[in-house]
């Protein structure tokens, strides 16, 4: 399954994959050069990266031919960038992407997550 978060996040650094234009310095994962922005400054970011996706990938096959490729190099992959908050970042606009194109639903890394109930 196919996940976004960050990069300091606690998901499994060996499915970390970079979806950002730069990568931390220290980046040493592999990077999905496809799927980083190609002008992550933008003042309409989440329009810009639409974009860029929209060129890329014309036809859905595209897109699940990359993403399966990615599958295939790093099982379950999660897709990172730098912001904690997944509604300031790229990454969801991807998950959405992927969601219209594919009918694939890419959660956000720990969303599903249950809390432990309060035992007071």
């Amino acid at each position: 399954m196919i996940q976004t978060s960050y990069f300091s996040s606690k998901a499994p650094r060996e499915r970390k994959v970079s979806i950002a234009k730069w990568p931390p310095r220290n980046w040493k994962g592999p990077q999905a050069n496809q799927l980083a922005p190609t002008d992550p400054r933008a003042s309409d970011w989440a329009a810009a990266y639409r974009r860029d996706l929209l060129i890329r990938f014309p036809m859905p096959s595209d897109l699940r031919r990359y993403l399966e490729e990615w599958e295939s190099k790093v099982p379950d992959p999660i897709f990172c960038c730098y912001e904690a908050d997944a509604n300031q970042c790229h990454r969801r606009v991807l998950a959405a992407f992927i969601q219209e194109q594919l009918n694939w639903h890419v959660p956000e890394w720990g969303s599903s997550r249950q809390q432990q109930a309060s035992l007071f």
